[in-house]
């Protein structure tokens, strides 16, 4: 029985549901690749902040209700997860030492995303000028500067773990913990 899905599948996951997926959805995807995961863990998991909460998502039409849905990401949070846990680390230890910042750099990284994406439409939105053409200057300088910022705390994170003393647990010989992230 495999321990985490591979790259590939991940990366099939990512594609097919980029809006995210719902509980059963990310508990399906594990158990449909023969990996052990229930909604209990997914539960603890949310609970001790090692995967992103659900964000509420409503029906179109009167009375339908909303359901939660993950942000896609925790797909890989959770396989990192698995396969740290298959190298005999505890979920303290994985709590502690390797997903400190990821909620936060990950927020970052989106927002950012989020938020220049909204620039670039409302200037793809003006006339032809010589006003857009400075304004798509502005917007190329800020996607600079945000790759600049995340590209240094992504540095920063890898070296704040990395110096951190970390020990293989009760095994080895696999992949650096940070390596999975």
């Amino acid at each position: 029985m495999p321990t985490a899905l591979t790259e590939a599948q991940i990366r099939d996951i990512e594609a097919s549901s980029p809006e995210g997926l719902s509980s059963q959805q990310l508990v399906a995807v594990f158990e449909d690749a023969d990996v052990k995961f229930s909604e209990a863990n997914l539960r603890r998991y949310v609970q001790l902040g090692l995967v992103p909460r659900s964000r509420r998502v409503g029906h179109k039409g009167k009375h339908l209700g909303s359901h939660g849905v993950y942000p896609i990401r925790a797909v890989r949070r959770i396989n990192t997860i698995k396969k740290l846990m298959a190298e005999r680390y505890t979920i303290e230890e994985i709590q502690a030492k390797f997903l400190t910042f990821k909620d936060s750099i990950e927020t970052l990284d989106e927002a950012l995303e989020e938020l220049l994406s909204a620039f670039a439409a409302k200037i793809e939105a003006e006339e032809p000028s010589p006003r857009r053409d400075s304004l798509y200057g502005e917007l190329q300088s800020l996607r600079s500067a945000a790759d600049a910022l995340l590209s240094g705390v992504y540095r920063l994170e890898k070296l704040l773990i990395a110096g951190g003393g970390a020990v293989r647990p009760r095994g080895g010989g696999a992949a650096s913990p940070t390596e999975l992230l």
